[in-house]
């Protein structure tokens, strides 16, 4: 069924969970992308490191200059070749913090992507995951819409036989047609779900698969208490809320060190020659000193940046809370999904067996003439209904406690797969221990020191519900005192 609704005309794979999980986690594009941008934020850390450490240039320049004089009695023109060089060399000495909130800044912008990584790697997982059980899924609810087109196509054939003996009537064929037809439209519906489930998981996987093989067994969960506490150690677009609020208020130290004293040294060497139109006669000169600046009055820029640099932190402050409260809001969500559907399951499985049980009674009472035609129908297709509603539950059921797990932060690529977890860290570059060097070690303490990164405190609605308690459960008959009830139909 798998080939026939995929279109494969490849020798047959049975591919498993593992196997789909290993091939997205190594090569989807989105996820090998985060990883790439989570490298350059690294870079970024070496980068505000580096700016501790002393700048080199040198410019060279030769030039031609062909200058006229005219109008005059004596006209002059001079021609000829100049060369100027300068070697300059600048050390940052004390910039009032301003190095030390960069770096600030770019390490918690470093964790904010990994941060984002992890959450992408996570919702890939998931994706994965979810596109694996609802393809197998939608291929299952093609194979019933098949058979319950067939059941109906074996009951068109035997009402069309008994017309023609004059045992049913015109009514009965049109009544079973228009059923027959209605399972059609339903099996080509069905397949053109496999054929976009199918195209969601190459997306995702790089292929389409020729066989799914079942699911693995997900681990136990914990309570809802506890996944609320875990979500909040662990939930990476939390995390990343969180590590956003610390570069802001790192940006608020930097806003405050554009209006403290900068002190640097420098030194250049410089050759140039005393006209620009020949290098026989130059000049040769060697200067070193240090440079102290600092803004006397900039017309309000600057304070109207620390401003906004605090409001924005006060944001910062207040998204956290939003992050969490979405976060709780999400794990609630799908926890209470996942209980509808591990408690819907054995119903819908019970409503099969029933179903299965009467389509096979009514039949045989149809032909004994106790029941009508349209009773068959009925049940048929209370038949279809139940199937369908078993399936999309089973499935929908083990998708929910994988979003469950990451809407907690503690879906890993380990729990179905013995893939290695891609660790951030492992594309560091030994030369970035070299940004900043000599004197970074000595320069940076001080710098820390004349840093004043304090920002205000935004004044935060925190949320700590659990339960909703609005909602009074409605008494609902166990599965078991039906089935008693089921196995006296049956005796009578």
């Amino acid at each position: 069924m798998a080939v026939l609704c995929l279109g494969g005309g490849h020798s047959a794979y049975a591919e498993t969970l593992e196997d789909a999980l290993g091939d997205a986690y190594r090569n989807n594009p989105a996820l090998v992308g985060a990883r790439d941008m989570s490298s350059a934020a690294d870079e970024g850390v070496n980068h505000a490191h580096a700016a501790y450490g002393p700048s080199l240039s040198l410019s060279v320049q030769h030039e031609y200059t062909d200058a006229r004089i005219r109008g005059g009695v004596f006209p002059l023109h001079d021609e000829g070749f100049g060369t100027t060089g300068e070697l300059a060399l600048s050390q940052p000495l004390f910039t009032s913090g301003r190095l030390s909130a960069a770096v600030d800044a770019a390490t918690a912008n470093k964790f904010a992507v990994h941060a984002r990584l992890e959450e992408a790697s996570q919702r890939t997982i998931a994706d994965v995951v979810t596109a694996y059980v609802f393809l197998q899924r939608d291929m299952e609810l093609y194979g019933v819409a098949a058979e319950i087109y067939d059941l109906l196509l074996r009951q068109r054939d035997q009402t069309v036989s008994r017309y023609r003996l004059r045992d049913s009537t015109a009514p009965d064929v049109d009544q079973t047609l228009n059923r027959l037809e209605l399972a059609a439209g339903r099996v080509i519906s069905a397949r053109a779900a496999v054929q976009a489930s199918a195209a969601r998981y190459r997306n995702l996987v790089g292929h389409y698969p020729d066989e799914l093989l079942p699911v693995p067994a997900l681990p136990d969960l914990p309570v809802l208490e506890t996944l609320y506490t875990e979500g909040e150690a662990y939930s990476p677009s939390l995390a990343a809320f969180k590590f956003a609020e610390v570069q802001s208020r790192a940006a608020v130290a930097a806003a405050r060190a554009e209006m403290m004293p900068q002190v640097g040294a420098y030194a250049s060497a410089l050759r140039a020659p005393i006209t620009p139109y020949q290098n026989s006669y130059r000049q040769e000169a060697v200067s070193a000193g240090v440079r102290l600046t600092m803004p006397l009055y900039s017309g309000g820029q600057m304070s109207s940046a620390l401003r906004a640099a605090k409001d924005r932190n006060l944001a910062d402050q207040q998204f956290v809370e939003q992050a969490r409260r979405d976060m709780r809001e999400q794990l609630a969500a799908d926890w209470a999904l996942l209980e509808a559907a591990q408690a819907s399951l054995p119903r819908f499985d019970a409503a099969v067996s029933a179903a299965e049980r009467a389509v096979e009674g009514v039949k045989r009472q149809e032909t004994a003439g106790i029941r009508t035609l349209r009773d068959v129908l009925d049940v048929t297709n209370d038949l279809l209904s139940a199937r369908t509603a078993a399936v999309q539950a089973r499935a929908e059921a083990y998708v929910l406690r994988v979003d469950v797990l990451r809407d907690a932060g503690i879906l890993t690529i380990g729990m179905f797969s013995r893939e290695r977890p891609y660790d951030p860290d492992s594309r560091l570059r030994w030369g970035g221990r070299l940004a900043g060097l000599p004197l970074r070690p000595l320069l940076e303490p001080l710098d820390r020191l004349a840093s004043h990164g304090s920002v205000p405190v935004a004044r935060v609605q925190l949320e700590y519900s659990l339960n909703f308690e609005g909602l009074k459960e409605a008494p609902l008959q166990p599965v078991s005192q039906g089935s008693e009830a089921e196995g006296q139909g049956r005796g009578q």
